[in-house]
C-alpha cells in the first residue's frame, strides 16, 4: 500500500530527476561555446583584410637589386612601396578594429600583431620602414597560426586565413588590379629591362627599347590622373622614372660621340671637360651593358691626355 508520505517521497524524487535531465551548461562550457563563437566571427571578419595584406605584401618590398644597370635612384619603387605598405597599414588597421568588436577577448594577441602591422607599414618611405613593415606582417602570420592551431583545438571547424597568396580572394584581386596597372611594369619596359642587360645590344637599340617603355608609362599616367592620390603618384613617378632613364641613354651616347672625336685632340681643353664628364658615369654606374665599350676607350683617350 502506498501511502502518501510515500507519494510524496516519489514525487521529490522525480522532481529531482527531471531536474537532473533538464541541466543547463556548466559555467566552463559556457565560456568555451563562447570563445568557440568568438573564433567563428573572427575568422570571418580576417578574411577580406588578411586578403588585402597577402596581396599588398609583395609590393611592399624593394626587390633584391639583379640588374647592375638599374639606377641608383628610383624614384619610381619609392612611390610604388609606399603605396602598398600603406594599403596594408588600411587592411590591419580596419581588421583589428573588427575583432575588438567580435572577438575581443579570444583574439587579443592577433589585436596586438594587426595593431604592429598598422604601426610599422605607416609612410614607410625608406628601406629601413619597409623592413619593418615586412617584420610586423610576417609576425602577423605567426599570430594567425598559433591563433588558429588554439581554435582548432578547442574544435573550431573554420580556418583562420595566412598571409600568404592563396588567401588573396577575387574581391582582394579587383581592389589592388588598378595599383598593378598603376605600378607597372608593362611588357615594353620588362623589354627594356633586358634590353639593357644584353652585352651584344647596340645603344640605339636600349635606347629604342627605353622609348617603348615611355610609351607604358605615359599610358599609365594618363589613365591615373585623376585616380586617388596614392595610385597617381605611383603612375606618375613611373613616367618620370622612365623619362630620366631615356634622357640619360640619350645624355651618354652623344658624351660618348664626343668622347671618341677626342682621340686626335685629347689635350685639349674641350676634351678635358668631356673626359671628366666620362669620369663621372664611370664612377656613378653606366646605364646598360652597351655603353661598356666607353670604359676603355676612356683609358685610352682620357689618360693620355
Amino acid at each position: 500500500m502506498i501511502t502518501p508520505t510515500r507519494n510524496a517521497l516519489l514525487a521529490a524524487l522525480g522532481l529531482l530527476a527531471l531536474a537532473a535531465c533538464n541541466k543547463g551548461p556548466s559555467p566552463e562550457e559556457q565560456k568555451a561555446a563562447a570563445e568557440k563563437q568568438a573564433h567563428e566571427a573572427a575568422i570571418a571578419d580576417l578574411k577580406q583584410p588578411i586578403a588585402l595584406i597577402s596581396a599588398y605584401a609583395p609590393y611592399a618590398v624593394l626587390p633584391e637589386k639583379t640588374d647592375k644597370y638599374a639606377p641608383q635612384r628610383h624614384i619610381d619603387l619609392d612611390k610604388s612601396t609606399l603605396c602598398a605598405a600603406n594599403e596594408i597599414r588600411y587592411a590591419a588597421n580596419k581588421a583589428r578594429q573588427k575583432i575588438e568588436t567580435s572577438s575581443a577577448d579570444a583574439t587579443k594577441g592577433l589585436q596586438a600583431s594587426l595593431k604592429a602591422v598598422t604601426e610599422a607599414c605607416a609612410d614607410a618611405d625608406d628601406p629601413d620602414k619597409l623592413a619593418k613593415c615586412s617584420g610586423a606582417v610576417k609576425a602577423l602570420d605567426g599570430s594567425l597560426e598559433k591563433t588558429g592551431a588554439a581554435a582548432a583545438a578547442m574544435g573550431v571547424t573554420g580556418k583562420y586565413p595566412r598571409v600568404a597568396p592563396d588567401s588573396v580572394t577575387p574581391e582582394a584581386k579587383a581592389a589592388i588590379a588598378p595599383y598593378l596597372r598603376a605600378r607597372g611594369p608593362g611588357a615594353a619596359e620588362k623589354a627594356y629591362v633586358e634590353k639593357r642587360q644584353d652585352p651584344n645590344a647596340k645603344a640605339a637599340d636600349v635606347i629604342a627599347a627605353c622609348q617603348a617603355a615611355q610609351v607604358d608609362a605615359d599610358a599609365a599616367a594618363s589613365a591615373f590622373e585623376k585616380a586617388d592620390e596614392p595610385i597617381r603618384l605611383t603612375a606618375a613617378t613611373r613616367k618620370m622614372a622612365r623619362d630620366s632613364q631615356c634622357r640619360r641613354l640619350g645624355e651618354l651616347e652623344n658624351l660618348n660621340k664626343d668622347l671618341l672625336d677626342c682621340k686626335k685632340k685629347a689635350k685639349s681643353t674641350e676634351c678635358h671637360v668631356v673626359c671628366g664628364k666620362v669620369k663621372g658615369w664611370l664612377e656613378e654606374g653606366l646605364p646598360a651593358a652597351a655603353f661598356t665599350p666607353i670604359q676603355k676607350d676612356y683609358a685610352g683617350i682620357c689618360d693620355k691626355g
